[in-house]
């Protein structure tokens, strides 16, 4: 195992990318706390990770919070006495035309998906200044680099994201402390079904898809697990696309 004895926060647990990269961290030893707005599902993820033989705690809350931060930052120091790694990977889709988008589903999507991940960096990270190690993956995506049609306000978001996680790795690893973002493209989830439930552009994406499928949870697990291992000591502020080959830079 090569996470043996770290401990994880996860953000947006409860199903989709999130459960699937808690679980995977689990797997390589880790014990995680699980944070969801879900209880329902954000339990459900802290018990399959208990049934593996790890530790497991879940905590609601909502990441665009600062509240929930400093829950997350207090329950693993006193339940494990530190934070080796950070996955923020909680977020929405509110998606439409910007000339219809509300001025409040704008707040809303920055708030979950680009504040969190600064709420977040900015209390967990002080932790992991002190103790001098750390390794943080925030999930981008691929809208980052080349936003879709009605996803302006999402892609927004998740380039704010991956351009605060590059700058914030200049910051913080002279401490020993990496963070990095991944890129997923069209994912099989609750959420990435927005996109892909209509099936005519389910099947045209599938056909510009190298890898001739729809990418699934579990393929953010393998480069999210490697970038929190110390192999990865030499890996800081990249974002690294998980598409199947959609996108090329």
């Amino acid at each position: 195992m090569r996470l043996k004895d770290k401990v994880a926060i996860v953000t947006g647990a409860g199903q989709g990318i999130g459960k699937a990269i808690a679980l995977g961290l689990a797997k390589e030893g880790c014990s995680v706390i699980v944070n969801d707005v879900n209880e329902q599902t954000g339990q459900q993820t802290a018990q399959e990770i208990q049934d593996l033989g790890r530790k497991a705690i879940f905590v609601q809350g909502d990441v665009s919070k600062i509240e929930t931060a400093y829950k997350l930052r207090d329950t693993a120091l006193e339940e494990f006495g530190r934070i080796d790694i950070l996955v923020n990977n909680a977020g929405i889709m509110i998606s439409g035309l910007v000339v219809d988008y509300r001025e409040e589903d704008w707040d809303r999507i920055f708030a979950v998906n680009a504040k969190s991940v600064f709420l977040m960096c900015k209390v967990i990270g002080k932790v992991m200044i002190d103790q001098r190690y750390g390794k943080i993956v925030n999930v981008a995506s691929i809208g980052a680099k080349d936003g879709d049609r009605y996803q302006a306000a999402y892609a927004a978001t998740k380039a704010a994201v991956m351009n605060f996680s590059r700058a914030f790795s200049k910051e913080v690893a002279q401490y020993g402390i990496n963070v990095n973002s991944i890129c997923p493209g069209f994912v099989d989830t609750e959420m990435g079904k927005v996109n892909l439930a209509d099936p005519e552009k389910r099947k045209k994406f599938i056909e510009r898809t190298p890898k001739g499928r729809v990418s699934v949870p579990e393929d953010m697990v393998g480069l999210t697990v490697f970038l929190c291992t110390d192999e990865s000591e030499f890996i800081v502020g990249q974002a690294i696309n998980v598409d199947g080959g959609v996108l090329y830079y």
